[in-house]
């Protein structure tokens, strides 16, 4: 492999891009297995590096996922796909530590998402609701049994955040409100089952989050654990059935056109507008704080 040259290869649901360089080698890397074939990493690339396969149905179900792919001819290991993947697929290693070039140059900000335990809260009797519930598996509950095995408390509630998608399940599940998720998207989605081909149930298939369900024959939606992702929209086979529509995303602040750009096409342009507007409010009360006589802000 020549120095300076994208390599791309497939290993074991791995789909892994290279650049050998003598001072900082790059390895961007998807987990097929994680990926649910978005739009969010195609919309958002900005050199177009991200391409997005149809998926297969076999009688109404999911046979294969939508399949992303990334050009190495076009790829600059941006980081920007990492940093809006919904489902942590995505990873970049420079220099073998992990490091996005959109991030530390602050081109892009950090995306708002939390998630907060309470161990204080937790009872020996909760069946460990928050760690079954975890659709990622990234909660591990520590107890403390007895001699028959059962719990008699709750030692502590680890969570991997670097594997959490912040979809809300384990907050629902706690039955002692021990649990607060922050996600950092927001948006609707507009579900018109009466335009579901029968027996399908691709989308349920697709969702990360059991945010979409089939009970007794019938589609359900629970938006609280919705990531806005758009993977239900992507793989559903009739037009207008599924309408995935992103409001906002939390991030931290930042004064960036590459930000804005990203926002116009995953949010709309609107919001992008309104981003912009916010940072010119916030220079402007800035200025004139610094004029003389004028008031302090508190």
């Amino acid at each position: 492999m020549k120095r300076g040259m994208t390599v791309k290869r497939e290993i074991d649901e791995k789909l892994i891009l290279e650049r050998k360089m003598i001072v900082r080698p790059y390895h961007l890397e998807l987990d097929r297995g994680r990926c649910i074939g978005c739009q969010i990493g195609m919309l958002t690339c900005p050199q177009e590096a991200v391409g997005l396969s149809p998926a297969l149905l076999k009688d109404g179900r999911l046979a294969e996922k939508p399949l992303v792919d990334i050009d190495p001819a076009k790829c600059n290991f941006c980081g920007e796909c990492v940093v809006l993947c919904p489902v942590n697929a995505l990873s970049l290693m420079i220099s073998g530590e992990p490091e996005v070039p959109v991030i530390k140059g602050e081109a892009f900000p950090t995306l708002m998402k939390e998630i907060t335990v309470d161990v204080g809260k937790c009872k020996p009797d909760c069946e460990l609701a928050c760690q079954e519930s975890c659709p990622v598996d990234c909660i591990e509950v520590e107890v403390e049994r007895d001699e028959e095995g059962k719990i008699v408390r709750i030692l502590d509630v680890k969570v991997d955040r670097s594997e959490c998608i912040y979809c809300v399940q384990c907050e629902a599940a706690c039955p002692e409100g021990a649990i607060a998720v922050t996600k950092p998207w927001e948006g609707h989605v507009a579900l018109d089952v009466s335009r579901c081909p029968e027996g399908c149930q691709a989308c349920v298939d697709i969702c990360p989050t059991d945010a979409l369900l089939m009970k007794e024959g019938r589609l359900v939606f629970d938006e609280r654990f919705c990531l806005y992702c758009g993977a239900c929209q992507e793989v559903c086979p009739e037009e207008g059935a599924i309408a995935v529509v992103r409001h906002r995303i939390l991030h931290s602040p930042i004064k960036s056109a590459a930000w804005t750009a990203a926002l116009e096409k995953l949010v709309s342009f609107e919001a992008a507008v309104q981003e912009l507007e916010a940072k010119s409010q916030a220079k402007r009360r800035e200025r004139i704080s610094f004029l003389p006589g004028a008031p302090r802000a508190r």
